[in-house]
């Protein structure tokens, strides 16, 4: 049996380095396709078609047959990235069902260029406002696609169309706040939560505006440089950060202002907010000088009480070392109070 069971493992091992060989060879193979454009966007009306071109580049070095085939953008998700569904929209926005495909499958060979052409046909009762689609190309054909019974690669293009009709736009700050309330240093970052209550993408973009406790603005802050959407009915956040190597002390004050860009015209927002940077370089020597300042004044004091106590007869001690000693207490009380009143203001200024 020992034997036998010696060439069993030789014959497996052999017959897997068999079935792996054809797939090393493949895997050796360069997969490489380019589609353009990447995003077309239009305005449209129901009712009408539109006709489009993409053209696919086969950029490896193999023969490759691709299948053309689309999916409804539904949001765009915490990672940025568009959130596909093939699931039916019940708030009419179902854009992929609206598309044809002149070439049911495109077959390219190395550094081959063919082209895609697709018709959007958007019907009557179009719901208005944004549709976006991904119209995607894979080595795949669709019904495999669906049923996830086969896994390959895919390239694709984000189509967006805005359908003409009772047109809502209409975007909110939700939220607008920093990730601390007080700092060391010139280091702040701030996070802009909007929510998209209309029915076409938006893109808002806009400036968050820094000034310090006497009305001076020392900073401003770009947010959504590249000019990123938020999906109908949908929420996104928008971070931005303020540096500076400037010794900066005490409250500011942020304002965030949008403008929004539409076919109604411009809608802005804005939204306040007040953080503070105490530097512990500047905090902790005035700290612990104030702290010091109440020792010696204390220690002052004291010493002053005793050398006055020292000249007084004794039959009069009792009363006037009582009624001293009150006298200091009071002395040292009020100085301790005018000190938590300083530091209460400096307080209300510097946070």
């Amino acid at each position: 049996m020992q034997p036998y069971k010696k060439y069993l493992t030789l014959a497996l091992v052999t017959l897997g380095l068999l079935l792996a060989l054809p797939f090393a060879v493949n895997a050796q193979g360069k997969v490489s396709f380019k589609l353009s454009p990447t995003t077309i966007e239009d305005k449209v009306d129901p009712g009408m078609d539109r006709a489009f071109v993409l053209n696919i580049e086969n950029q490896g070095d193999a023969t490759a047959t691709l299948y053309p085939f689309a999916q409804n953008i539904t949001g765009i998700g915490p990672d940025l990235h568009p959130i596909y569904s093939t699931a039916k929209d019940p708030e009419g926005y179902e854009l992929a069902s609206w598309i044809t495909y002149e070439e049911k499958e495109i077959t390219l060979r190395p550094k081959e260029q063919k082209a895609l052409h697709i018709t959007v046909h958007f019907p009557k009762d179009a719901h208005p406002g944004s549709h976006m689609v991904g119209v995607f190309l894979s080595d795949k054909p669709s019904d495999l696609q669906q049923n996830g019974s086969s896994i390959g690669f895919q390239i694709g293009s984000i189509l967006n169309f805005q359908v003409a009709g009772d047109i809502v736009e209409d975007t909110q700050i939700r939220e607008f706040y920093t990730t601390k309330t007080v700092y060391s240093s010139a280091d702040v970052g701030f996070t802009t939560k909007l929510e998209n209550m209309g029915n076409v993408l938006s893109r808002p973009h806009g400036l968050i505006d820094i000034t310090n406790m006497f009305g001076k603005k020392v900073a401003s802050v770009p947010v959504n440089e590249n000019g990123g959407g938020i999906f109908p009915k949908g929420v996104r956040e928008f971070s931005s950060t303020w540096n500076s190597e400037d010794i900066q002390l005490g409250r500011y004050e942020a304002v965030v202002a949008l403008a929004i860009e539409g076919a109604n015209g411009t809608q802005t927002i804005s939204r306040v907010l007040q953080f503070w940077i105490m530097p512990m370089n500047i905090i902790g020597p005035i700290v612990g000088g104030l702290l010091f300042l109440i020792i010696v004044i204390y220690i002052i004091l004291r010493l002053y009480i005793r050398s006055q106590l020292a000249g007084i007869p004794r039959g009069r001690g009792s009363r006037r070392d009582s009624s001293g000693l009150s006298k200091s207490a009071a002395v040292v009380i009020a100085l301790l109070v005018a000190i938590i009143i300083g530091l209460a203001i400096l307080f209300f200024y510097f946070g």
